[in-house]
């Protein structure tokens, strides 16, 4: 059996959406995070959980993906 976290088999519907974006737009976590200046471990955390907060951290991830904040934010 292999170490290491177990996989997360349950993902939020935001968290999801925003996973989708980001490879629609061919970005791993770690160029999204230098493109926005967010920690790759915040957008990690987004997409497991859903819990994106913070207007200057949903202003520079919309920019970052070439979406509005409404696209952004549709599947909230």
């Amino acid at each position: 059996m292999a170490m290491g976290r177990k996989p997360n088999t349950r993902r939020d519907p935001y968290g999801a959406w925003l996973l989708h974006l980001r490879k629609e737009k061919s970005h791993s976590q770690q160029s999204l995070a230098q493109a926005t200046k967010i920690p790759a471990r915040n957008i990690a955390y987004w997409e497991r959980s859903g819990k994106l907060k913070g207007r200057k951290e949903i202003l520079a991830l919309a920019k970052a993906l070439g979406v509005s904040v409404d696209v952004l934010l549709r599947a909230r």
